[in-house]
């Protein structure tokens, strides 16, 4: 099988579990016999992108983080997921797709590679894309007490949960950290199995005996950052010190931030607790090289490794492997791994639990410490061993790689049921929703696709847009130009110029307002999909056929929109997303104004109303949408072009007009509101009102006030 495996870190890189896993999972696959290619972003390169090596059936493909227009877009973590579906699409393009693609969960790395696979995009919609579990940042920053709602971070967890439910597996080292993810996710529907780690369990010669310990010498193990438990395990320590043991704390492992005092760990760990450094009590190793590792814990008493939050992790196995005897917390799959007071000893996150356990480990003879490091050797090589792991994931590649394509329900994070009183009898196609029975009482003309342009006085722009039409390239089509009462005399005569150019049906009103002229030829139009571009807006060729091949696709879609490019007055890119609750409730984050619908839901629930007389008529009518269980998805590439002008109704909104915008937009969707309520309370104090800012994927400046004298 040809396997491409997507990481963030991978050797000659240490310091982090993922290195550890991507460097042994492609060795053991490689050995195995399968064709591995190791895809990785290396930012010591001095060029774009380097092959290496690594035997006959193990390649490294290594690119140069930070390259690339997209980097003006997006933030780094978010570019950094383009970057890396650009690298798998070329490599696709130079020598075919890969019979799979794995790529970690951390940073949502596979986020573009799996929405653009979603979205069809041409050489990925048939690669089967396997997600493999490590440390979802949205989960650590919670344990880590970090600012979960500040952006970038709390979009980067967004796109972590996209991966996870729009991935064709999952595989979790543990049966912990998938029932932890499912705390914080909703999991229906995810195929998901529990692999632990690969790891190769060192000879008993050299994992070393055991014997010769220093005694009362205890090591923590990992980075020091609060998640890992390094400052509850100085507080359970003090009070024992306090009392007069004798126990010395060895710390290694990378320094990180701590964010609630807003300086690194080590350097608060050391002011709380500076007595026990002065006295050489604890004593900081920072990072260690792995080739030096076993060594410097061979005489160890104790490694301990008291997480509030982990994984699978290595240092556990490490330890375990080179037969030490390690104390960890229950908090994460180590309880899988250790057999409590057999292979290794395991505590409750409670002081006199962990004293009681600490002080029978330091208890032990150096023989039965000797025993238990032996079992635990060997309870490794059991759980981690390459033997113990291969044949079940080769099991899993198998699956996923056999399971039918074609998948008939587009992924979202939250997904939100259609009311009851709406939903039809029949079962949509493959593993779709029920299909609402008023979304095919309209259908209309099966195929046929209207556009309706709403005019009003835009006879300077009006020809462009429809001539931009003529080069679509999707049939049948109509176009349904709607004159809301122009009023101006070159306006009059640019249209009826194009009525008589182009095939165009036109619709006169009384001028009522850009609502009511898009709810018009709305109901004028005969087809069964749905289009709206305002008279002075272009598209790309593509855009319209791209998108009603993702409604055929998907019959839980109702609406699709695409990056936006600005021109006119302005240039630049503006990236949209999938209208995701509750960030698309702070903000919206599509170009609604240039959607393709199901007709039939559009007139069910997202005509416009004219109440909005003053702009957001759309983004109102999508939020109707969403409000009602109905799904949008977004093509990650500008084919619809935005005109600037310094006179258009966006152009004219202020602070008053935008905050009595919301605040029918709140009343009109309370329930939706509520709903997410205090999701909306911890955005907004995170990042200040929506109406700021356009793109969750940067980082924010401060918000502050400033007083007007």
């Amino acid at each position: 099988m040809k396997i491409w495996l997507l990481t963030t870190e991978y050797p000659p890189f240490f310091g982090g579990g993922i290195a550890t896993y991507a460097g042994h999972t492609a060795r053991m696959l490689a050995e195995a016999g399968h064709e591995v290619t190791v895809i990785t972003a290396d930012d010591s390169l001095n060029e774009p992108r380097r092959i290496e090596s690594s035997g006959s059936r193990l390649r490294v493909v290594r690119f140069l983080p930070g390259q690339g227009p997209v980097y003006r877009t997006l933030g780094w973590v978010a570019a950094l997921s383009h970057q890396f579906a650009e690298v798998v699409t070329t490599l696709i393009g130079e020598e075919g797709p890969p019979d799979l693609i794995e790529s970690q969960d951390y940073l949502g790395i596979a986020y573009f590679l799996l929405h653009q696979k979603h979205i069809l995009w041409p050489g990925l919609s048939r690669v089967p894309v396997l997600l493999t579990l490590h440390t979802p940042k949205f989960v650590c920053d919670l344990y880590d007490q970090a600012p979960l709602h500040k952006f970038p971070d709390y979009w980067i967890g967004e796109m972590e949960r996209y991966c996870v439910r729009a991935a064709d597996g999952v595989i979790s080292p543990s049966r912990y950290l998938w029932e932890e993810l499912g705390r914080h996710l909703d999991l229906s529907g995810v195929a998901a199995t529990v692999i632990p780690n690969p790891y190769p369990v060192a000879t008993a010669e050299a994992a070393g005996t055991g014997l010769g310990v220093e005694r009362n010498e205890i090591w923590y193990f990992g980075r020091i950052q609060f998640l890992k438990g390094i400052e509850r395990l100085l507080r359970y320590c003090r009070p024992l010190w306090e009392a007069g043991s004798e126990i010395r704390l060895r710390v290694i492992g990378g320094d990180t931030w701590f964010y609630p005092r807003g300086m690194m760990m080590a350097e608060h760990l050391q002011k709380r607790y500076r007595r026990f450094f002065e006295s050489g009590q604890i004593r900081l190793e920072g990072r260690i090289p792995p080739d030096q590792l076993a060594q410097r814990l061979e005489r160890a008493h104790l490694v301990l490794v008291p997480s509030l939050f982990e994984n699978f992790p290595y240092t556990v196995v490490e330890s375990m492997s080179w037969g030490k005897v390690v104390l960890a917390s229950e908090n994460g799959g180590q309880r899988e791994i250790i057999e409590d007071g057999a292979s290794g000893f395991i505590f409750r996150h409670e002081p006199a639990q962990f004293a009681a356990k600490l002080e029978q480990v330091l208890a032990l003879s150096d023989r039965e410490l000797a025993a238990i490091g032996e079992r635990a050797r060997q309870r490794v090589a059991t759980v981690c061993s390459y033997a113990a792991v291969l044949e079940r994931k080769q099991e899993v590649l198998e699956q996923i790689r056999r399971r039918q394509s074609g998948r008939r329900s587009y992924p979202v994070i939250r997904p939100r049921p259609r009311p009851a009183a709406e939903l039809g009898s029949g079962v949509g196609a493959g593993n779709a929703p029920v299909i609402p029975a008023s979304a095919t009482a309209n259908r209309g003309e099966p195929g046929l696709l209207s556009i309706v342009i709403p005019y009003y006085n835009l006879g300077r722009w009006l020809e462009e847009t429809v001539v931009s039409l003529q080069a679509v390239d999707y049939q049948p089509r109509e176009i349904i130009i709607v004159n809301d009462g122009s009023d101006d005399v070159g306006s009059i005569g640019a249209l009826y110029q194009v009525m008589e150019r182009y095939p165009v049906r036109v619709v006169h009103q009384i001028n009522a307002g850009l609502a009511a002229a898009r709810n018009a030829g709305a109901q004028a139009a005969r087809g069964e999909y749905l289009a709206f571009l305002d008279a002075d807006d272009l598209v790309s060729p593509e855009y319209y056929r791209w998108a009603i091949r993702l409604l055929e696709q998907y019959p839980d879609l109702s609406f699709i929109g695409c990056w936006t490019q600005y021109f006119g007055a302005a240039d630049g890119l503006w990236p949209t997303w999938d209208p995701e609750p509750p960030v698309f409730l702070l903000h919206n984050s599509l170009n609604s104004s240039g959607l393709i619908f199901r007709r039939a839901d559009f007139l069910a629930w997202g005509k416009n109303d004219p109440v909005m007389e003053y702009g957001m008529e759309d983004y109102d009518a999508v939020l109707s949408l969403v409000k009602h269980g109905c799904r949008g998805a977004v093509i990650p590439k500008p084919l619809f072009q935005y005109r600037v002008r310094p006179d258009s109704m966006s152009r004219g909104f202020n602070p008053a007009n935008q905050l009595y915008l919301y605040r029918l937009l709140a009343e009109r969707h309370r329930e939706l509101y509520q709903e997410h309520a205090v999701e909306l309370f911890n955005l907004l104090n995170s990042n200040g009102p929506g109406y700021l800012y356009d793109n969750p994927t940067w980082n924010l400046p401060a918000i502050g006030f400033v007083r007007e004298e």
